[in-house]
């Protein structure tokens, strides 16, 4: 059983840029515009995805959808356990890198 905890983690604490970064050319294009980070919208297409960096959450203003990481990977086409397990270690990643700076 995953620990509702962990996904609190992975939905939180992993930004989603940092996600996007490390999906690499398996992510949707992104770029920072106007001060938000945006990507393309896995649902729509359009380049109208934009993350709230208070929340970690991203939302379409085309589609109106909105996307955590855990979302973004399922949209990917990755399952659920296998988006969780690669999460939690980018989480691990991204937490290790912070702790060194």
């Amino acid at each position: 059983m995953i620990q509702p905890d962990l996904l609190r983690r992975i939905r939180n604490d992993l930004p989603m840029p940092v996600t996007i970064a490390t999906l690499g050319t398996d992510g949707p294009p992104s770029k920072m515009s106007e001060g938000y980070f945006r990507f393309l919208c896995p649902n729509c297409g359009e380049m109208r995805a934009t993350v709230n960096p208070r929340n970690n959450l991203a939302h379409c203003f085309d589609c109106q959808k909105n996307f955590n990481n855990i979302d973004l990977l399922l949209t990917l086409d990755y399952d659920f356990l296998t988006a969780v397990d690669l999460l939690e270690r980018w989480l691990n990643e991204y937490r290790t890198r912070q702790a060194k700076k």
